[in-house]
């Protein structure tokens, strides 16, 4: 059973991740744009982790395929779908959030 803190914790934490959430995918943008993997990887690696931990599923899928696509040098058009997908999904993810965690 969710206590009462623990769902006002969850409710913040998902709060503070739609805060962060366009300055994240901006970073991975940007860093990709950069030629900069590691600080792309690194950029994947929290959205992801993040994503999955408040629900968004369907964004830290597109992140992880963003991720395998990045360590094969993946420089195709279905890269860049997918990061086109990226900025699509995270555009969805408030909405979806905020109809299960009011608070």
């Amino acid at each position: 059973m969710v206590s009462a803190e623990d769902d006002a914790m969850m409710s913040r934490f998902v709060h503070d991740y739609l805060d962060l959430l366009d300055k994240r995918v901006l970073r991975i943008q940007t860093s990709l744009s950069d030629g900069n993997a590691m600080a792309a990887e690194v950029a994947m690696l929290s959205l992801e982790s993040s994503s999955t931990m408040v629900g968004a599923i369907g964004l830290a899928e597109i992140v992880r395929h963003l991720r395998a696509g990045l360590a094969r040098g993946d420089r195709s058009e279905f890269f860049s779908d997918l990061l086109s997908a990226l900025q699509a999904e995270a555009s969805n993810v408030p909405g979806q959030l905020l109809g299960v965690y009011r608070h």
